[in-house]
């Protein structure tokens, strides 16, 4: 039967092993995740670049073609709803933010009207 000085020397020659095996896996995890927090970086001016690209024309199957995948992230666009949340925030009233979010508070009322009257006057009297 083996002493416990013997077992214990087998045991740290099994773990010596074991990290020696984990050591290359170890490496290339850190590299790993180096290189993802890289790409990660790349997302948000990639979809930038991809959505500037398809305004100035370019199909996605245009795009596509040429080696440009959809980016997985959009960039982001301010909507009316989350500019009535801000403004929630800010302290106003709950019923002053739903005014602004109805449809009526998004159809620009009286300048846009004036201005089609006075165009309108205008080329009447010409």
């Amino acid at each position: 039967m083996p002493s416990a000085d013997e077992i214990l020397q087998r045991m740290r020659e099994l773990q010596e092993r074991r990290e020696a095996a984990a050591g290359p896996l170890v490496e290339v995890l850190a590299k790993r995740s180096r290189l993802l927090e890289q790409l990660a970086e790349l997302d948000e001016p990639y979809g930038k670049a991809y959505v500037d690209a398809e305004a100035a024309g370019w199909t996605a199957e245009e795009l596509a073609k040429l080696g440009a995948e959809e980016p997985a992230r959009r960039p982001r666009v301010r909507s009316r709803r989350s500019r009535s949340s801000a403004k929630k925030a800010d302290g106003q009233s709950s019923a002053t933010a739903s005014e602004d979010s109805s449809p009526a508070g998004t159809i620009p009322a009286q300048d846009g009207a004036a201005a089609a009257a006075v165009t309108a006057d205008s080329t009447a009297s010409a």
